[in-house]
């Protein structure tokens, strides 16, 4: 698969795990691989970051929200043939792109989540053409082009790619409601530039079910489970490295390289 080494013979022998006891091998292979918050995070947490540096992350994860989430949930959507998954893909995208796309069917009008990126950026005094101009950090900009090539091309299966969404639903679910957390209690920051961390907590509660069902359903013979489980940690080493440029910049004083426009 790609440019992955095949498995071996005494990997594929080992029998497959049962569903249930699959995702909780996600799970514990998520805490062996990253034990703590990315050191970002760890910061924010404890109160440890100015105002710019608040300001350099929602600049420099732009790019992740608006173009990295996106396209990798279409490109899973447009490889995968199971109805039922397809279907809560879907709803996984309007989720992404905004109600507002579906509001004579839905009734709701629930801002995209980069929209609401937005406008936690201008709630901590950045204009939208700051941020919407901003170009990421070059570290940044590899790991959404590494999640856009798998999602796209033959690295990551449709199966794959729900192990993904499960890795940064899992961590996302975390991290950033630890983040949303912080930012009220400890940075005193009011409750509607802060409205991005609530819809996007609500959704990817909304989702977490759905995934663990596929991969415990889907996820029936060893090699199916060997290549979802590299996925997911794939995909974490990804969320990971979206917080290396920024957390570089935060320790040195100034940010290194960026991607060209």
């Amino acid at each position: 698969m790609g440019a992955h080494l095949p498995f071996t013979p005494e990997e594929i022998a080992v029998p497959p795990l049962s569903g249930r006891d699959f995702i909780a091998s996600l799970q514990q292979q998520r805490r062996q691989r990253y034990p703590e918050p990315p050191p970002f995070y760890q910061a924010l947490y404890t109160g440890q970051l100015r105002r710019e540096d608040l300001q350099l992350w929602v600049k420099d994860l732009y790019h992740y929200w608006d173009h990295g989430v996106v396209y990798s949930t279409g490109a899973i959507f447009v490889k995968t043939n199971d109805e039922p998954t397809r279907t809560h893909i879907l709803r996984r995208m309007v989720d992404v792109e905004g109600e507002e796309l579906v509001h004579e069917f839905t009734g709701t009008k629930t801002p995209a989540w980069e929209e609401l990126w937005l406008r936690l950026g201008e709630g901590l005094g950045l204009s939208r053409r700051e941020i919407a101009s901003w170009q990421p950090i070059s570290r940044t900009y590899y790991a959404v082009t590494t999640l856009c090539t798998y999602s796209r091309y033959w690295d990551w299966s449709w199966l794959d790619g729900i192990a993904t969404f499960y890795a940064a639903d899992l961590h996302g679910q975390e991290y950033l409601g630890r983040a949303y957390e912080a930012l009220r209690s400890r940075y005193h920051m009011p409750d509607e530039p802060l409205e991005f961390f609530r819809v996007y907590l609500y959704d990817v509660a909304s989702h977490l079910p759905w995934e663990e069902e596929a991969l415990a359903y889907w996820c029936s013979s060893t090699e199916r489970q060997l290549t979802a489980a590299r996925a997911f940690r794939e995909r974490l080493d990804i969320e990971y490295q979206l917080l290396f440029g920024v957390e570089k910049a935060r320790v040195d004083g100034e940010v290194e390289f960026q991607a060209p426009a």
